[in-house]
């Protein structure tokens, strides 16, 4: 059915060997979007107490953020004691198990203690830690005590469901998990020898995902798991304790069952793992039909009717129908990873390479941006008389080549990648952030034109992330273009509308790019109101009988017309001659680097 890969790291051996662990704890603070909650955390654990004779460090790994959470680490830094370094690492592939087992990887401590970036530890959590670990040498891995902090009304009978949440309240003494009880302890407030993770866990865990939208959870536990089928213990620790923040939205009964039902649809892959071989031929088929004997007992029980239901019986119901088709989900989800693997490996041939420097990119919070300008020409102007003047500048992305840190290669090359593994949008803020800091930092007037992917217009919290940037960086009206690609705003024509009302409504200006010779005037598209529009290459190098009428529309709308692709004089002159005075190109002006 599914087999379960029990070998260690070996595409990370390497690394690992280099990297031997030197401190005693490595905090690490997996993260998504956390740059609200990490301050929290980060700030708890520069008042541990009992820890003058530690040496720890923390990390906090970036799940593909796309709010402030790098620059709230980086805030930190630049006032983070020495003697217990803060470090940023960037987690290109989203999901918690890709930010974990980075976290393991890169950490120099002997035990590795997971936070979530809702956990508030206790004043001595880290004590308690390195404590346990000295007494426990037989223990892979151990847990924290956690409490919940709720910040909504509980609903009725919350306590039965309580775990689910990684809410852990085991007594208050430390016990051994028993292998024969099927239970372990979630990741939160988790503490592991990182010698049993590198040891016992795969590098890519079977249950990855990204978020309840994949429909699976419970890649902590198949975690825990392959540990302990390799020997280890597995202990709770009462003495550590863990305050799990819960927002009110995640007590209401939509979070709750959506939840449930990816518990539901992990399960099967949870047992297989769990069961040993020999004893899979006949636990299996037992476990399915006591499933289905269970979901029957709660129909007969409390009826069909879904609306009729509590959240706690809701809950259970959710969780027992998803586990009944466990098996062929994981089947399918198999199935699905093993077609996209050959995908990736003949479509994507150096992905890991491209996914690297794109990692590099973004924790060094510096990718390679150069700029074009865009210049005006009358009819009257030539370049020979240096009446050529620069309006604004579009920004152009580059990474070094994997084989030569001189050489930069274009979008086409790690686009690709970056669509793979959901980069864009992190790609297009990151883009976002740097100019603005550029444009805050410049003391001249300067305009500069950012391109826009098709995942960033349809993001329906672009907006308020350009509120921020706007107001963190005090930035003059209109002073930023953003440019969204004809093709993208036809394709998705109503988020393309919402957006670019927002923009406007911030000051910003809006640019139609790679404007086909297809494009109908008339059509829905030009009826935007936007600050400039651009024809593609393709039509400027084959001289379009449209070209008048697009002159014709741009100065009835008071609209910004610009050519791109003029490469040579004769297409200079060409388009002077039908009115089209912005122009764009190598023939009129290189890229350079945006220092």
């Amino acid at each position: 059915m599914m087999t379960v890969d029990s070998q260690p790291n070996k595409a990370t051996e390497s690394s690992v060997e280099s990297r031997q662990p030197c401190l005693d704890i490595t905090v690490a603070i997996p993260t998504y979007n956390g740059a609200e909650r990490i301050p929290q955390v980060l700030e708890r654990l520069q008042q541990q107490a009992g820890v003058s004779d530690l040496h720890w460090e923390v990390i906090v790994c970036d799940n593909n953020s796309c709010d402030r959470t790098v620059d709230v680490v980086a805030d930190y830094q630049s006032t983070w004691p020495q003697e217990h370094p803060l470090r940023y690492c960037f987690v290109a592939e989203q999901g918690a198990a890709f930010a974990r087992q980075r976290a393991v990887i890169e950490a120099h401590g002997h035990i590795v203690a997971f936070l979530d970036d809702d956990n508030i530890p206790a004043h001595d959590w880290l004590s308690n830690v390195q404590q346990f670990a000295e007494a426990h040498p037989q223990a892979g891995a151990f847990g924290s005590q956690i409490h919940g902090d709720f910040q909504g009304p509980l609903p009725d009978g919350f306590e039965h469901i309580a775990c689910f949440l990684a809410i852990v309240e085991r007594g208050n003494q430390p016990h051994l998990y028993d292998p024969k009880s099927k239970i372990l302890p979630p990741a939160a407030g988790l503490a592991v020898r990182r010698t049993a993770w590198l040891d016992a866990v795969p590098e890519r865990l079977f249950l990855n995902h990204k978020g309840k939208n994949a429909g699976l959870a419970s890649e902590d536990l198949e975690a825990m798991l392959h540990i302990q089928r390799a020997g280890w213990e597995i202990w709770y620790n009462s003495n550590m304790v863990v305050n799990h923040q819960i927002p009110g939205k995640r007590l209401q009964q939509e979070y709750l069952v959506s939840l449930f039902r990816c518990v539901g649809l992990s399960r099967f892959y949870i047992r297989w793992l769990g069961t040993k071989d020999w004893q899979r031929l006949f636990k299996i088929p037992a476990y399915i039909a006591n499933d289905l004997r269970k979901l029957a007992l709660h129909y007969l029980k409390n009826g069909p009717r879904q609306h009729n239901l509590t959240t706690v019986t809701a809950c259970e119901r959710a969780l027992l129908t998803s586990t009944v088709v466990s098996p062929s989900f994981l089947l399918k989800k198999a199935s699905r990873d093993f077609w996209q693997n050959r995908v990736d490996k003949t479509q994507l041939p150096e992905r890991q390479q491209w996914l690297q420097r794109l990692t590099d990119a973004f924790e060094e919070r510096q990718l390679v941006l150069h700029q074009q300008a865009v210049v005006f020409l009358d009819a009257s102007t030539t370049l020979d008389n240096n009446l050529a003047t620069p309006c604004h500048h579009e920004i152009l992305l580059r990474l070094r080549c994997h084989s030569s840190e001189e050489r930069l290669v274009p979008p086409a090359s790690f686009f690709p990648t970056a669509e793979r593994y959901g980069l864009m949008h992190t790609l297009d803020r990151r883009v976002i952030q740097q100019v603005c800091r550029r444009l805050a930092a410049k003391p001249v007037e300067a305009t500069y034109s950012v391109n826009l992917s098709a995942v960033s217009v349809c993001d329906p919290s672009l907006s308020h992330f350009l509120e921020e940037q706007i107001e963190r960086y005090q930035l003059k009206s209109g002073s930023l273009y953003f440019e969204i690609p004809a093709s993208v705003c036809m394709n998705h024509l109503a988020a393309a509308t919402t957006l670019v009302h927002c923009m406007k409504a911030l000051g910003l200006y809006v640019t139609i790019d790679e404007i086909p010779d297809d494009l109908e005037i008339s059509s829905d598209l030009m009826q935007l109101p936007v600050n400039c529009l651009k024809l593609s290459s393709r039509m400027v190098v084959s001289a379009s009988p449209k070209l008048g009428d697009w002159v014709h529309f741009s100065q009835q709308r008071n609209i910004q017309l610009v050519a791109k692709g003029v490469e040579t004089q004769a297409i200079m002159e060409q388009l002077q001659s039908v009115g089209i005075q912005y122009l764009q190109g190598y023939y009129l002006s290189k890229p350079t680097p945006l220092t």
